[in-house]
């Protein structure tokens, strides 16, 4: 990866007005105008010369961002910058009879743009593709370009650096792709597409048109209200564009919407978006429910791709309470992409706040849920819904303490939808199991994306993500939130399940004894051990194994199986954390190497999160998975019956005859 400079730029400003505090009206006047900002390494010369006075001027300044210097001689500004930041710089000025001026200038400076993207998903020829490039830093909007290389037969890469299109031919395609901010700071990154063979019929590869679909939704704290959050309304106006345009995305879910003329100084901004607000006249019972002064949910889209067919305020007159004042806004749209369209629903909500002593609040946004559960089942059953909004609490489990015993969380108020995993998804529980906080400074996903089943057919896997933008301050100029992506892709061959995985997780153990010479746990003892209760040797060659952070690709893949791991019937394999505790001489028995352990996470009822175990295929599909909240250590869990595809999740001494755990083993401690 490398960024270069651009060319010097020399800016010369000159005064706009004759507006100055200096006290003498013939003395040295400085220029007015604003510093124009750079990122962090380009060359930088900006010139503040004063008009005025009796020559020689001479310049003074106060401290200087790193890495710039300033000349008193000639007023000066040089850079490059080597820090990123907002900035003022006082500015002085003096002339031969000791007439003055002085002025405060802002500069910011944004950090240099970095490709995050390591790696691409594998292509399959004849079927539709897409995956978006990540970056961060620069100065929005970050512009992407093919700088090396070839793609695939009819794959492209737009400007806001969507790899998309249906791939021809098969083989490793290398590339070199280049994005640049809007200074001009670049930085480029090698990466690979493999396009697969689709014929496992010995037939023509199926094809799909690609039919794509961006999906955001953000808390936008108290936008356009004074007296409440982010005090500077105009950076925050300047923030929140700059966010959506490099977002790019077709469809956003806005709460905190305080004042319509911002919301629409924002849409006017976006050329291309349409938008309103939950009080608009287009709106059936909007302003019966929100009032100019208060905060309003949103929605803004790009008008070519997505159409408003109506929109209403939806279980006002029921749960109006429940909701906090704020019922969800339904919106029913229409996608089109080259002639072709489907419709879908869109709701958004912003859930009761946590503001209360004990359980009050929780019960309202429990109540809440129960609701528009209903609602989706009696008004929209057979719908590709999507619920998308500020949901105020996490869906793996509570933000709220059990008030008998606070040193677990209750369950998550959505549990209901939850429990209903055939119609109802959360695209960001992989985000709450992975710790990715979607608040300034709290590490539980309270922004979410819930899809019905006929939406979650559609869904690009592994899509949905938590946007960090790298805006200086965010928390205070922007808002406390950060938004949440996600695609899909009506045009996407959807593959039935296939019959269930043969290799599956029977037994692990997330928090090990302590190690006698440290007297802290040896995390080398963490395991997951896996069992073949097919009737063939399975091949586990390039199969995973992921906690939560490492299959969302917040960390990297705890471990990968070697080529040639075979797994008799019958027979179980163990995947220790570390080395030290692989036993000698016994087969079937590795360490991870994916270079950090296994890295489960302990329980929440010993004050941390709990975690996810996946395993995963060679294909990236998932053959088996589990979460767990609470730990005990020494202690694994283990299925019941042991060895069994349908059995469930229990401690491992509650079995028979009540060990702690039996690596490589049966429950009783026998060999497999």
């Amino acid at each position: 990866m490398s960024f270069a400079r651009v060319a010097r730029v020399l800016v010369v400003l000159t005064a706009l007005c004759a507006c100055s505090n200096r006290g003498d009206a013939d003395g040295p006047l400085l220029p007015t105008t604003d510093l124009p900002s750079t990122t962090v390494g380009l060359d930088y010369e900006v010139r503040l010369t004063a008009t005025g006075g009796v020559p020689p001027l001479s310049y003074s300044v106060g401290d200087v961002p790193p890495g710039f210097s300033f000349y008193s001689g000639t007023a000066l500004l040089t850079g490059p910058s080597t820090a990123a930041g907002d900035y003022t710089l006082t500015i002085g000025v003096t002339d031969a009879q000791g007439a003055q001026d002085s002025r405060t200038y802002a500069l910011r400076v944004y950090a240099a743009p970095s490709i995050t993207s390591a790696t691409v998903p594998s292509a399959t020829s004849g079927l539709a593709y897409e995956f978006v490039l990540g970056a961060t830093g620069g100065q929005p909007p970050l512009r992407w370009t093919l700088a090396d290389g070839s793609l695939p037969p009819s794959v492209s890469l737009s400007s806001s650096g969507n790899l998309s299109g249906v791939p021809g031919g098969q083989g490793s395609y290398p590339f070199t792709v280049r994005v640049q901010d809007a200074n001009g700071a670049l930085a480029t990154r090698q990466l690979s597409l493999e396009v697969r063979g689709n014929t496992p019929d010995g037939g023509t590869p199926d094809a799909g048109t690609p039919f794509p679909l961006g999906v955001g939704n953000w808390n936008v704290e108290w936008f356009g209200n004074t007296s409440n959050g982010p005090t500077d309304e105009q950076l925050q106006l300047n923030n929140v564009r700059a966010v959506v345009q490099d977002a790019g995305v077709d469809f956003w879910a806005m709460e905190e919407i305080v004042d319509v003329n911002h919301f629409n100084a924002l849409k006017q901004g976006l050329p291309g978006y349409d938008g309103f607000v939950a009080n608009d006249a287009r709106v059936t019972n909007g302003t019966t429910y929100y009032s100019s002064g208060e905060q309003k949910l949103a929605v803004l889209y790009k008008s070519s791709v997505v159409q408003v067919l109506d929109a209403s305020v939806i279980l006002g007159a029921t749960n109006e309470f429940d909701f906090a004042g704020r019922p969800p806004l339904l919106v029913n749209l229409r996608v089109t992409r080259n002639g072709t369209s489907l419709d879908m629903v869109a709701i958004v909500l912003h859930m009761k706040a946590e503001s209360s002593p004990g359980t009050e609040d929780y019960d309202r946004r429990k109540a809440a849920g129960v609701a528009l559960k209903n609602y989706l089942e009696t008004q929209l059953p057979g719908a590709r819904v999507i619920v998308l909004g500020d949901w105020n609490d996490d869906a793996d489990f509570s933000i709220v303490r059990d008030p008998n015993n606070t040193s677990v969380y209750l369950p998550s108020p959505y549990q209901n939808y939850v429990d209903a995993p055939t119609e109802y998804t959360f695209l960001t529980l992989p985000l709450s199991q992975a710790g990715v906080g979607s608040s300034v400074g709290f590490n539980n996903v309270i922004d979410h994306q819930l899809v019905t089943n006929e939406l979650h057919a559609s869904y690009v896997s592994n899509s949905a993500t938590v946007l960090r933008p790298t805006i200086p301050s965010y928390g205070s100029t922007t808002s406390d939130h950060y938004p949440i992506l996600s695609r899909f892709d009506f045009g996407q061959v959807v593959t039935p399940p296939g019959p269930a995985s043969a290799v599956l997780m029977n037994e692990f153990r997330p928090h090990p004894n302590n190690n006698p010479s440290t007297g802290q746990p040896d995390f080398d003892q963490q395991f997951v051990e896996l069992i073949n209760t097919g009737a063939t040797a399975a091949d586990l060659g390039g199969w995973k194994i992921h906690d939560a952070e490492s299959y969302v690709g917040a960390e990297p893949t705890r471990h990968t199986f070697p080529a040639g791991t075979m797994l008799a019937p019958g027979k179980v394999y163990v995947v220790y954390s570390g080395a030290s505790a692989v036993p000698a001489g016994v087969p079937n028995v590795d360490y991870a190497n994916g270079n950090d352990g296994l890295r489960m996470n302990r329980g929440v009822n010993v004050g941390s999160n709990g975690d996810t175990l996946y395993l995963v295929k060679p294909d990236n599909s998932v053959a088996d998975s589990h979460h767990y909240a609470d730990t005990y250590q020494g202690i694994s869990y283990n299925r019941s019956p042991d060895a069994s595809g349908s059995g469930t999740w229990v401690r491992h001494d509650s079995l028979p005859p009540g060990l702690s755990a039996s690596p490589g083993k049966r429950v009783d401690g026998t060999d497999f």
